[in-house]
């Protein structure tokens, strides 16, 4: 799987993550991604922005979904609800990461050709270039054929 041709259409179609030159680090069992401190993320303090603090612990709920779905066609993930612990500010780049396994990929593929609904739950760490605690997640996701395709 080509990380960056992924990252880069991401990039591209999402202002959000464009303006935090959001890298895919690792996307298998263990997903990783990195945000860039900049201009567009800082805010008055000159420290991570926690929107994209936010942002980058959500996206990694699309990702999983991006690498395991069988169907992604049919199924797309939406966040139910996400909370979010400031741990300390982070004055560089930051990446944020969680884990899925294939035996949940193989359980999520399972549930949704049977029910078409798969909900689960993703806790992250984000930490900043000195791996610095920054932020931990958890985010409650559901998956759906919420286009009706």
């Amino acid at each position: 799987m080509d990380f960056e041709k992924m990252a880069e259409g991401i990039r591209a179609n999402y202002s959000l993550y464009g303006n935090a030159n959001l890298e895919i680090l690792q996307a298998r069992e263990s997903f990783k991604v990195r945000m860039s401190l900049g201009p567009e993320t800082e805010n008055h303090l000159k420290m991570m922005h926690a929107a994209y603090l936010f942002a980058g612990a959500e996206f990694l709920g699309g990702l999983v979904p991006m690498v395991h779905l069988a169907k992604p066609e049919k199924f797309q993930p939406v966040v139910r609800d996400l909370k979010i612990e400031f741990k300390a500010p982070a004055f560089s780049a930051v990446t944020a990461e969680t884990h899925f396994s294939q035996t949940q990929a193989d359980d999520m593929n399972a549930a949704l050709d049977k029910d078409g609904r798969f909900d689960f739950t993703l806790l992250a760490e984000l930490k900043d270039e000195n791996e610095t605690l920054v932020a931990q997640t958890t985010t409650n996701y559901a998956i759906r054929n919420f286009l009706g395709a």
